[in-house]
């Protein structure tokens, strides 16, 4: 149950827009659920580097599109769920 709670707290900590809160790893006893605790932090800062990452690529790719052609990117069609 309390790894359950860890997770979820991790995954809420992810999305600013849902929560705004600080995990503490040291705050859980010694064992399995803070190194639990830790993977989990390691795998949301991880998700967050490539993120951004993956946005700094895409700013790039369309600076070069426009110093290329002189133009901006198309934008992409909002899609539709069905």
């Amino acid at each position: 149950m309390h790894r359950t709670a860890c997770v979820a707290a991790l995954l809420l900590a992810g999305f600013s827009s849902v929560a705004n809160a600080q995990v503490d790893c040291a705050r859980i006893p010694q064992g399995p659920e803070r190194t639990d605790c830790y993977l989990g932090l390691s795998q949301l800062h991880r998700a967050q580097s490539d993120l951004a990452a993956a946005r700094a690529h895409a700013q790039s790719d369309a600076a070069w599109y426009r110093a290329i052609t002189g133009v901006a990117l198309p934008k992409p069609k909002p899609r539709r769920r069905e």
